[in-house]
């Protein structure tokens, strides 16, 4: 079945989101620089929750209030029809559940293996949606709006140039070999599940009530891994509560816009143009933090515009091709050119090495992450 189409709106959404995620990143940065990642993103996730929770009860109070649709039986499955109210609540648990995990998995991932030879496969979720988005949702969009998706991937995988810098099947050889790369693959996989989980939560109620649904969610999990990590949570709100703040209502804005958006296009084209934020990220990270040595990340950003451009532009198939052709051309001209020496695996930078606050568990204090699939 076909998608829900390319409206101009959802497309607009989906990049408002992307660069509500960028700004979101810059304020958050500023508070996990200097504090530790779980307790941060505890608060983090507290303030989102207030901030929707809040507009959720004025918006029910002064407006309408929210209702739960029947979406038919629990995965189709006929025996397994409950109530709208119920079937709601099992598809937030799974939702909220399967998160959790990929979020326990991601920062196990950062805790046992290099950051350069695991973070990369994290960009292989817009890939798995493309099929657990026709089974759960019956999206399959035109292959053309694929083609840039595959863009938008490549560009993520050569965000992080050094692990193909060791050799052409490293990032194979890195899935056999390091428990970590496998780990982040699950993670990809486990958000290409959640993702359509997601829609199918705001199909049955609405962007809104669905965003405070998965913000409680995602809080308790959090609440309940500063506990058991004994996280100093209280440091963090102290220090440097206007950054936090400012990063929560910047990504409850965001999450809002990308629920939203699922009302108007498919979920893998949602998820690739929120990825392809990381090419504002790069002029944020030049810009703000005065971070140097851009130039692989630049020609990954632009193979990301690129893929984006297909989503957005009405290109026919010969045209579409032409630019997917071009693109590649300009991209192996632009690494031969700035090609470096080959690199052993020893050489790349290894997880444990710079973590904030001595956090075994949280990325390095100059990795930008954006983990919510």
């Amino acid at each position: 079945m076909a998608g829900v189409g390319f409206s101009s709106i959802g497309l607009l959404m989906a990049a408002a989101t992307s660069v509500g995620n960028v700004f979101k990143d810059v304020a958050g940065k500023k508070v996990l620089d200097r504090h530790e990642m779980v307790a941060t993103t505890f608060w983090w996730r507290a303030v989102v929750a207030v901030v929707l929770t809040t507009a959720w009860v004025g918006y029910s109070v002064l407006v309408q209030a929210p209702t739960v649709r029947d979406s038919g039986p629990l995965f189709g499955i006929a025996a397994l029809h409950f109530s709208p109210i119920v079937t709601f609540l099992i598809y937030l648990l799974l939702d909220g559940l399967g998160v959790g995990i990929a979020l326990s998995l991601y920062f196990r991932a950062l805790q046992i293996s290099p950051i350069s030879l695991c973070l990369p496969f994290l960009a292989f979720t817009p890939i798995f949606l493309i099929p657990t988005g026709y089974l759960l949702l019956g999206e399959l969009p035109p292959w053309a709006k694929l083609m840039g998706v595959v863009l938008v991937v490549a560009g993520s995988l050569l965000m992080h140039r050094e692990l193909f810098a060791v050799s052409i099947f490293e990032p194979v050889k890195a899935i056999i070999r390091e428990k970590g790369s496998r780990y982040m693959l699950i993670t990809a996989f486990i958000f290409s599940i959640t993702n359509p989980l997601d829609k199918m939560l705001v199909t049955m109620s609405d962007p809104l009530t669905q965003s405070v649904g998965y913000s409680v969610v995602v809080l308790v999990f959090f609440a309940g891994f500063s506990l058991a990590r004994r996280s100093k949570v209280g440091i963090v709100i102290k220090s440097q509560p206007g950054w936090l703040i400012l990063a929560g209502v910047l990504d409850a804005m965001a999450l809002l816009l990308q629920f939203t958006s699922h009302n108007y296009i498919d979920v893998v084209i949602t998820i690739s143009v929120k990825r392809a934020g990381i090419v504002l990220s790069v002029l944020m990270g030049w810009l703000i933090f005065k971070e140097r040595n851009i130039t692989n990340k630049m020609i990954a950003s632009s193979v990301m515009l690129a893929g984006v451009l297909i989503i957005y532009l009405p290109l026919s198939a010969g045209q579409t091709l032409a630019f997917v052709g071009l693109t590649f051309v300009g991209m192996c001209i632009a690494l031969y050119m700035t090609g470096s020496k080959r690199i052993s695996i020893s050489d790349l930078p290894i997880a444990t090495e710079a973590h904030v606050d001595g956090d075994p568990g949280g990325p390095s204090k100059r990795q930008r992450l954006d983990v919510r699939g």
